[in-house]
């Protein structure tokens, strides 16, 4: 086990993408699930630490320990069952790690779980890949599984809970929990998990956990629910994944489109038409004036996004989606065409491509605006305002309430004198607003924008956390949701899965008394 103590004040195991930076006395890096077992033996607070790719400062240590599972990188074999494939990963593996050895299939070193599974992976003429797309291709699945993370292929994919076949996780008392789907079932709404000095037997919360929408406010639960789904999306509160099994689907050609219109509300409008166009695509992602600006300063400004495209002089606002180039193709865009064009845009005009250097340069034009963000807050954390952070929403709504929502977005803001873009998830009623910091006034101003803007989506049926999850930022969009009684709810699963508070304390909702 490598330990490290007296950190330094810059330390990377103390801050993540929130930019918020903690403390920690010292960070174990454990090389086995022996020496992970060791440390919930020896340990009183332990935050546990992937590639810190999060935005509510989940990985954030508040004290304690540091326990990065960075050692813990390998993709370890490969099996098939009634479903398909799956790929067996330890939690630092990264979304792009996966991908690209499905893309690849270099099995030297990997192990066949069922027989003949990774002969028959190989055989496969387009390979395979994992449809969660959390949009940071570079953040651990074992992070993506403890948040839930989803992405714009939540479209037609749905979040990570869809895709995990198996946890092998470290419990509060140093035992093993190795399940899979079926293994453990709640009996309506109690829960019985094995520990080593027996079973611990819990009620699980009574709330109705919104699954209508996207979301990961709160602890997911339902009746008679799978344990698997305990731990996916519970932020760590419950122990420390050493392994899971991840279903991965055949892959199959796609062509990226970008489209773009004249003015946002024409962008908007396409968006709502795609349903009644009779085509689906993959994704659905909406930018808007402001953002198509940010690119344009970024594209001038960093050499990370100088290979993008040039956009069209007269482009006001895009929408990006990906289409299968199968047999409906041609007829898919042919559809298109007309609706695009009702909306002052044109096929001819937009950039489309298929080879994996034209997608990858349009993947670089849809994270160069939350890149351009991120570097931003960085600047000023650095300069004129130490105490500042991101101000993003993350909030999701049900499609028909879409319209409300996206005009109380640009009335609450305004009303505070504040600036804004949008872009993002448009498709699942979840694009993201980030509000565009000057100085601590405005970031105190947007905290209480926010707060009203995270009530409104509640109020129509939505979630104030749709797929960053909550960490120790948004603990009070928590009780928006649930109430002190759901807090409290949640709060007993945590004592009876973890009574010493060992595990992320602060996390999802709170400390034992805050």
């Amino acid at each position: 086990m490598i330990r490290l103590t007296d950190l330094p004040e810059d330390s990377p195991y103390t801050i993540d993408e929130c930019k918020i930076r903690g403390r920690a006395d010292e960070v174990l890096i454990p090389v086995s699930e022996a020496e992970v077992i060791e440390a919930v033996k020896g340990c009183a607070s332990i935050t546990i630490s992937g590639m810190r790719t999060g935005m509510c400062g989940g990985s954030v240590p508040y004290g304690g320990t540091v326990l990065s599972m960075e050692r813990f990188d390998r993709i370890l074999g490969v099996g098939k069952d009634a479903r398909g494939f799956f790929v067996r990963v330890q939690p630092y593996v990264t979304v792009r790690q996966l991908n690209d050895f499905l893309r690849k299939r270099v099995f030297d070193g990997i192990s066949d779980i069922t027989e003949g599974a990774a002969e028959e992976m190989k055989s496969h003429p387009e390979g395979f890949f994992y449809p969660v797309d959390p949009t940071e291709l570079n953040g651990s699945l074992g992070g993506n599984i403890a948040a839930n993370a989803s992405g714009p292929r939540t479209y037609k994919y749905g979040p990570t809970r869809n895709w995990v076949r198996r946890i092998r996780a470290v419990l509060s008392d140093g035992s093993v929990l190795d399940i899979a789907r079926g293994d453990i079932r709640a009996k309506g709404r109690t829960m019985e998990i094995p520990f080593s000095d027996g079973p611990r037997r819990f009620d699980l919360p009574t709330y109705q956990f919104n699954t209508e929408v996207k979301n990961t406010a709160g602890l997911f639960v339902e009746d008679d629910m799978d344990a698997v789904d305990l731990f996916v999306g519970s932020e760590g509160v419950f122990g420390i994944i050493t392994e899971a099994d991840l279903y991965v689907i055949p892959a199959y050609p796609l062509i990226s489109s970008i489209v773009f219109l004249p003015n946002d509300g024409d962008a908007y409008a396409l968006s709502r038409d795609f349903a009644g166009s009779g085509v689906t695509p993959e994704f659905l992602e909406f930018f808007d004036s402001g953002s198509l600006d940010l690119i344009r300063s970024s594209r001038r400004d960093d050499p990370r996004f100088t290979e993008m495209p040039d956009k069209p002089d007269n482009a006001g606002s895009a929408l990006f989606f990906d289409l299968p180039m199968d047999a409906s193709l041609k007829e898919n865009f042919g559809r298109l065409e007309h609706v695009i064009e009702k909306h002052g845009g044109s096929l001819r005009d937009s950039w489309c491509g298929y080879e994996l250097r034209d997608r990858q340069r349009f993947f670089a034009f849809r994270h160069a605006v939350p890149q351009s963000i991120f570097d931003y807050v960085a600047r000023l954390k650095g300069s004129s305002a130490p105490g500042i952070n991101k101000m993003g929403t993350d909030m999701s709504v049900p499609l028909e309430h879409l319209d409300e929502m996206m005009a109380a977005y640009d009335k609450v803001i305004t009303r505070y004198g504040l600036e804004y873009v949008i872009f993002g998830h448009i498709g699942n009623g979840h694009p993201h607003v980030e509000i565009i910091l000057k100085d601590m006034d405005d970031f105190e101003k947007a905290k209480k924008a926010y707060m009203e803007l995270a009530a409104k989506a509640v109020e129509l049926g939505g979630s104030p956390s749709a797929e960053h999850g909550i960490g120790k930022m948004k603990v009070d969009y928590v009780r928006m949701m649930y109430g002190d009684g759901g807090m409290e709810q949640m709060r007993a699963v945590k004592r009876a899965m973890d009574p010493g508070y060992l595990f992320n304390p602060g996390n999802v909702f709170g400390g034992e008394a805050e």
